[in-house]
């Protein structure tokens, strides 16, 4: 498909790299170009560009690399507005994702989740479940794995478990799940999408090519996803209740399938509300592809959760820390606080994606003891939670500032929970870079004490 084709992979990081990789061994003539030199790039990524055998572009994108390419492959996280995509369009020139790219060169079936909130975790418990069955089985996309480095090569035997970002499928096109998950949807993105019918669209793309033969499982407690055209495959609807038309739900402390019990609720080891529906998700996709429920049941129990989501640090002086660096919209931070029991010192801010944080000023005076916001977002946060009458709140430059005021403000017995509600590009390369940082201050400020 690709043999003798002359390609641009724009963007390096992992996502890149690993495009890059696949798209050599198919043959292609390969130039990649990504905006920040090589010199500045981390030393992993320099060593494995320098390493490969393609053209290096680093610090620009010049739109002369465009004579003679056939294709563009495209870092999710770049915008499509910038000039050397301008020019790309100009000349005819397609880009797709690397999403795409790992769909073109593989035979494996796909489990495919997408949403808002919930995406990583229902990957991850998916990826648990399916090695507990028989067929060979790989976890990649949005996870942090790009799916091109497991989804090369694979025969149909294989399945894939990916989790995709509306930024991924906004360039896919060809791209086709045999299962499609949908978790919820509510705004985020909007800084990139513009509006949420332009989000929503993007995330509809997953569907797009998908026949009667395949299979959509959807939230049915998500008042946006349930009024939704979800295309062509077939509808497989869970829900917290047996509520009429769940194929998949919780009831009287079991998760059931059509009637079918499959394990105990207790049995989840991650907490919280929307945890359960994750579940659910993950049960849903694994019946529909055949597993059994002893299968699942065993997946479900060995499950203990996902980095940066909800993640105990540790406790000490009474003090509780948790990390929900994940947390990167308004939503998440919503679930994460509805998790605890009691009011929690609440550490959040970062890149400003356009949210509007006034909705959350009823549900932070019932959680939230202190909240210390800090970043770029930080003065917005107070400010619009001010208007709606939360006003227990500080300001921090940064987030080392902001755990160095929570820890002087935190009783025994409090809970100091990461939740940021924001991206982390003002500060950070990603979440889980953020997620570390945290981390390491609390192991920092715990051999302090």
């Amino acid at each position: 498909m690709f043999k003798g084709k002359r390609v641009v992979v724009l963007g390096a990081a992992r996502s890149g790299i690993a495009a890059a990789q696949v798209l050599l061994a198919s043959g292609a003539e390969v130039i990649l170009t990504d905006i920040t030199p090589l010199h500045q790039m981390p030393e992993a990524e320099r060593v494995a560009l320098q390493n490969m055998n393609i053209r290096l572009v680093t610090g620009s994108h010049p739109p002369a690399l465009l004579q003679g390419t056939d294709l563009i492959v495209k870092n999710p996280g770049i915008s499509p507005n910038i000039e050397f995509l301008a020019a790309a369009r100009a000349m005819n020139i397609k880009w797709i994702s690397e999403l795409e790219l790992a769909w073109l060169v593989t035979e494996a079936e796909l489990v495919a989740v997408t949403g808002t909130n919930g995406k990583t975790t229902t990957t991850a418990l998916l990826g648990e479940i399916f090695s507990c069955g028989p067929r060979p089985s790989a976890v990649g996309g949005n996870i942090g794995v790009p799916l091109t480095e497991v989804s090369f090569g694979k025969s149909r035997e294989w399945i894939l478990i990916a989790e995709v970002s509306s930024f991924q499928l906004e360039d896919c096109y060809q791209l086709h799940p045999r299962v499609a998950v949908f978790t919820n949807i509510t705004p985020d993105h909007l800084d990139r999408h513009g509006t949420m019918e332009n989000y929503i669209a993007a995330k509809l793309r997953l569907v797009q090519n998908q026949t009667e033969a395949d299979y959509v499982v959807v939230n049915m407690d998500d008042p946006v996803l349930s009024a939704l055209n979800l295309g062509r495959g077939k509808r497989v609807g869970y829900s917290l209740s047996p509520s009429a038309g769940a194929d998949c739900y919780a009831d009287e402390d079991w998760f059931y399938w059509r009637g079918e019990k499959i394990a105990p609720v207790a049995e989840l080891k991650i907490p919280g509300r929307h945890n359960r529906q994750n579940a659910l998700a993950a049960v849903a996709a694994a019946k529909v592809m055949d597993l059994p429920a002893e299968t699942i049941r065993r997946g479900l129990a060995a499950f203990a959760g996902v980095e940066h989501r909800l993640e105990f640090v540790g406790e000490y002086r009474g003090i509780r820390f948790y990390n929900d660096s994940k947390a990167t919209n308004p939503e998440s931070t919503r679930i994460a606080l509805n998790s605890f029991a009691r009011k929690v010192v609440l550490l959040a801010g970062g890149y400003d994606k356009g949210a509007d944080f006034r909705a959350l000023a009823g549900l932070f005076r019932d959680k939230v003891r202190l909240l210390v916001a800090y970043g770029a977002t930080g003065e917005k946060m107070v400010r619009q939670l001010a208007q709606g009458g939360f006003t227990e709140a500080v300001l921090a430059e940064d987030l080392a500032g902001a755990f160095s005021q929570a820890t002087e403000r935190a009783r025994p017995g409090d809970i100091v929970l990461l939740s940021p509600a924001c991206a982390s590009w003002d500060q950070y390369k990603n979440f889980e870079e953020r997620g570390r940082h945290f981390k390491s201050l609390v192991a920092g400020w715990r051999d302090k004490v």
